[in-house]
């Protein structure tokens, strides 16, 4: 089961495109035990959806890396990735990952409030 958590994401017109906007740690752990997993991973995504369409999606090395002795993942979005946003509007997200042995798990979902700051 993921762990369903909301997140919130703004788009700031006047910032340089490589201002962070998003930038946090999220570590892995087991849903069912509240454990730290011991797995690697081998890739993760982040997508964020307005409305069933894609807006973004960040891959290992493209805005999420990989920490193998925390078994966590630094997510960091930059303006430029967000100048989708055009209004503040609820969207959807969605973490997966795809274990070492192949398996895929969504680790976290949830909403993104988008917020335009002029």
């Amino acid at each position: 089961m993921a762990e369903n958590k909301p997140i919130e994401v703004r788009y700031y017109r006047p910032a340089p495109d490589d201002a962070l906007v998003f930038n946090r740690i999220w570590g892995l752990v087991d849903t069912a035990t509240g454990q730290p997993i011991t797995n690697s991973i081998s890739a993760a995504y982040l997508h964020i959806a307005q409305d069933g369409k894609q807006r973004l999606e960040l891959s290992l090395g493209d805005g999420l890396t990989w920490n193998d002795t925390d078994k966590s993942v630094l997510v960091q979005i930059t303006n430029s990735k967000v100048q989708f946003i055009r209004t503040t509007t609820d969207m959807t997200y969605s973490f997966y990952v795809v274990w070492d042995h192949g398996a895929a798990q969504t680790i976290r979902e949830g909403t993104v409030t988008a917020v335009k700051v002029d």
